[in-house]
Formats: C-alpha cells, structure tokens, sequence
C-alpha cells in the first residue's frame, strides 16, 4: 500500500492526518496525544509536565474549546518562585521587594547597571541574555541554578532561540515598582490561559484521534527511504509514497538505514532532556493557591511543581489536593526512580505542610524525551538532517520532530501545514476528517 504514512500520533501527527483522510498513523504508545497526553492515576488526570492553553489563534481554540466542551478561564494565574523557604512572587526581577533587604538592594543595583551599560549586539548564549536582562546578581542566585535544574546545562551552553514567549524580558518601570512593594497587574509570562475541566490536558485534544486509521503500539524500526518502506519492531512492513514523521529527530536518524553517516553522527549530537513527573494526592481540601510554582533552591530536586486541582476545579474530590513534581536529567544522568519519588514526598511534604499519613496516592511518570535543549549546535544540525529528509519525501514536524521548541498550538499547526505540502506534491486539496 502507497499513499501517507504518518510517525507518531502527537498535536503534529493528529494535526496531520485530520488534513489526509485515509492516511496511516502509527503510534509507538498504547495512546495517542503523545507529550500532551495525560494520564490517570490515583481518580486524577496528571500531565505530562505542566500545560495550559493561552494561544492567541483563533481557530485552534475554537477547535480545542469544542474538544473538551467545558473549559476553565484562568484569570489571574497564581505563579510563584520558591527560594530558601520563602515564597516569591513570579517573575523575581519583578517582585524585589520579597527579597531580604541587602539581596534587594544588591539586585537593583545590579540590575540598572546592565541596563544602564546597555552591551551592543546579540548576546552570544543564554547566560550573556540573562546578565544583560536580570544583571550578575539575579543571574547568579536564580537563574544559573534554575538553568541547571531545568536544563541540566550551565546557562552559557545554551543558545537563545528557545525564548520567544518564555521568559520575560525585563522592564525598569516594574521592577522599580516591584522593589518598593507596589502592586502591578500580569507580571506572570501566561496571565490569562484555559484549562479543559475534565480529562486533564489531552481534554483538548481526545476527539481529535477519533476516526483516523490509527495503528498504536506500532514503532518503527528501520526506514529505507530508497526503497520508500519502512519495517516496525512487531515485524509489520509498510510502504509509502510520502513520510510525515513527529517521532524525534535523533531516533529517526538512528533509525534512517540509507542516511550518510556524517549526519548519522551529527544526529547523535542534538541533546535533550528526560522528565520523572511525581504526581501526588493529598487527602487536604487545600495546599496553596498557586496553580504553579517554580523551585529555585538547589536542595529541591523538582524543577517546577504544578497544581491540577487549582488547574481544574471540582476535577479532584472536594478535600483533596493534586500535585505534580517536574524533575528533570539528562539521559546520560543517573535516574533512581523510587529514591526521587520518595525524596521528592518529602521535600513537598515539608514545603506545604502536609504529612505521609494525609497521602491517598504517590505514582510517576517517566518520558525519556521531555524538552529539546537549544545549545549552539542545534540549529545547523537540524537544518541539515530536514532538508535531507525532505528531498527524499518524508516531511518532519513537531516538537521532536522539528527539534525545537514550539507550543500545542504551533504543533498541530505545523502538521497540518505537512499535510497541505503534502497534498500539493500530489494535486490533491486538504479535506478535514
């Protein structure tokens, strides 16, 4: 059989085939909705790390708000840094008035004085960015040791591409503001977003595999772009006419039997992260208010912490909380499982006040692939491994499968731009399924 195949049945991958009825999506899970699924433990709906939907493309959300039917307004959102046992508001550069005086004081000063200096040009990595932005002090105390626990990098080995809507540049007028303690209104980087009310993230998204010939537990284990085939691991071969591949971009160059071996070797070099979500339920009605927070002490092995009872209301039981710890390494770093499961109870235990009897459910999850790390060599790597592929009739898209950062909104969009491409090569027009 010739036609479309499609690898992988994430936002780029459902986005895809809705756009090529008849086409064959292959899945590697037992579900789709890849890094947006969400999963059910404990009577919760736990994500795959922190998501909400603040897009600004009008179709997609009447498209996603007709998924889920009811959807939850978030405004304000609660968002708030955690530093040595005190609470700071999000972003810190904004909130110096929750600092201790001294560290207030040397964090303005040091502050005006990078803008003031004014530096020229582009920075040439991230750490260059935030000292230019934040100054040495706010870099030094927050944003070297967040990197390190998010990115498990030091902050110069990252490029700045990846910043486009993440972080948010600083502003005199606030931060003067924020010294002295007065108030200021969408300080957080997603003041306003929404949340489906059931079904966790994937509420937005569940319909969207319905109807599509979708093949699941289904992964690929060796593509021959000559001969347009590809093998899977359970022995089934396929054959296409044209590739839209969303599994990441290193496992499809592993996997590529004809690809050259200099950019078989530059493949291995893309680096990123791997994700232990720790997703509790805690038998009291209320924790905090955040409905996240980011964790900038070194001793606290969760990067950010999130609160889908906050996210979702009346989704959790009425005297319960839920909450999920992001830790994150590389995959070259040792991983004990049940040793950060347990330390990481603890640690929140601790910060929120709760105790192991009050615990109703303690699970995990783990994704080997969570965030692409933008270093400086990403970019070239990924423009070379793409337009070999696309000469050859596969079409890459998606977070891993592009390997660079982009939002659910931005995924589903670039598959369904894949399978407008696609169906140009072949003179036919899109047809949602």
């Amino acid at each position: 059989m010739q036609g479309l195949v499609v690898l992988g049945a994430g936002l780029a991958g459902l986005g895809c085939a809705r756009l090529h009825p008849g086409c064959r999506v292959f899945e590697a899970a037992a579900h789709a909705g890849g890094h947006a699924y969400s999963h059910l433990q404990g009577g919760v709906y736990f994500d795959q790390g922190a998501h909400i939907s603040h897009t600004k493309d009008a179709d997609f959300s009447r498209l996603i708000h007709g998924c889920a039917g009811d959807v939850v307004p978030v405004s304000p959102s609660v968002v708030r840094n955690v530093w040595q046992g005190r609470w700071i508001s999000y972003p810190v550069q904004n909130h110096l008035h929750d600092l201790p005086l001294e560290l207030r004081g040397q964090a303005l000063t040091d502050l005006i004085a990078a803008h003031v200096a004014g530096a020229g040009g582009e920075p040439e990595n991230y750490r260059e960015w935030c000292l230019r932005q934040y100054g040495a002090c706010l870099t030094e105390r927050f944003y070297d040791v967040f990197t390190a626990k998010y990115w498990r990098l030091p902050a110069h080995e990252l490029a700045t591409d990846w910043l486009g809507g993440r972080l948010l540049p600083s502003q005199l007028p606030r931060i003067v503001r924020g010294a002295l303690g007065l108030p200021d209104e969408e300080q957080a980087v997603f003041a306003r977003f929404h949340y489906p009310r059931r079904g966790g993230f994937y509420g937005f998204f569940s319909p969207l595999a319905d109807g599509l010939n979708l093949c699941l537990n289904e992964r690929a284990a060796e593509i021959d772009t000559e001969q347009r085939r590809i093998r899977f691991h359970s022995g089934r071969v396929e054959f296409y006419e044209h590739l839209a591949s969303s599994i990441p971009l290193p496992t499809l160059a592993a996997i590529t039997m004809d690809l050259p071996n200099d950019l078989r070797e530059a493949a291995r070099r893309l680096r990123h992260t791997r994700l232990l979500c720790v997703n509790l339920v805690v038998a009291r009605p209320w924790l905090t208010d955040c409905h996240w927070f980011y964790c900038y002490d070194a001793a606290l092995d969760a990067a950010r912490v999130s609160v889908p009872s906050n996210l979702a209301p009346g989704s959790v039981p009425a005297d319960c909380t839920a909450l999920q710890a992001e830790v994150f390494r590389l995959p070259d770093e040792s991983l004990v499982v049940d040793e950060i499961v347990e330390r990481t109870v603890a640690q929140l235990g601790a910060l929120l006040q709760f105790q192991p009897g009050e615990l109703r459910h303690v699970g995990h999850t783990l994704a080997p692939f969570a965030y692409v790390i933008s270093d400086h060599q990403r970019a070239p790597i990924v423009t070379a491994l793409r337009s070999w592929y696309e000469a050859r009739g596969v079409f890459t898209m998606g977070l891993y499968g592009r390997w660079k950062y982009v939002w659910s909104d931005e995924a589903y969009r670039q598959g369904q731009e894949t399978a407008r491409a696609i169906l140009t090569r072949t003179g036919r027009s899109a047809q949602a399924a």
